[in-house]
């Protein structure tokens, strides 16, 4: 998958990995990966309801929404929540474990306050990012929040982009 990723990234006028979410996400292969890889993750957790914050139906400027979109159509979840993580109480089975899904990891900040407003709901919480802008970003997010994160890519972790 990194090197579908590679070949819609380039680096910016900082020297930054930067990818272009439009052309990635009109990548078919990269949708079918993208796909496989989270419904195998969501499938080692039992009963886990899914979550997705980010889901925007009418939003044009989420190049991923529509792939996010073809995850959830094709899970098999007892539970799948979209949009702010307090629809949870509305589910009516008992939900424990939650999945959060991701489009990508820069900060955390707001995932941050996601995490903390499921834990006050007495959740156990884990996040699936499909691309995260730093590893060590992630790896410190994780450590610094007692969560289970993980990202299908780091765009760190690309072999040197020419430009």
């Amino acid at each position: 998958m990194k090197e579908i990723v590679k070949y819609h990234s380039f680096r910016n006028e900082r020297g930054e990995i930067s990818v272009n979410l439009k052309s990635l996400a009109e990548d078919e292969k990269f949708r079918s990966e993208v796909v496989k890889e989270i419904v195998n993750k969501v499938k080692k957790s039992n009963h886990a309801c899914v979550l997705f914050p980010s889901y925007k139906p009418h939003c044009s400027d989420n190049p991923l929404g529509k792939l996010i979109n073809e995850v959830a159509l094709s899970l098999v979840v007892e539970t799948l929540v979209t949009g702010d993580v307090r629809k949870i109480r509305d589910v009516h089975s008992p939900v424990n474990e939650v999945i959060i899904i991701k489009q990508s990891f820069k900060t955390g900040t707001g995932l941050k306050e996601q995490i903390e407003a499921l834990r006050k709901m007495g959740m156990n919480v884990s996040v699936i990012c499909l691309v995260a802008h730093s590893g060590a970003a992630l790896d410190s997010f994780r450590y610094a929040n007692g969560v289970s994160i993980e990202a299908l890519v780091c765009l760190d972790e690309i072999p040197y982009l020419e430009g």
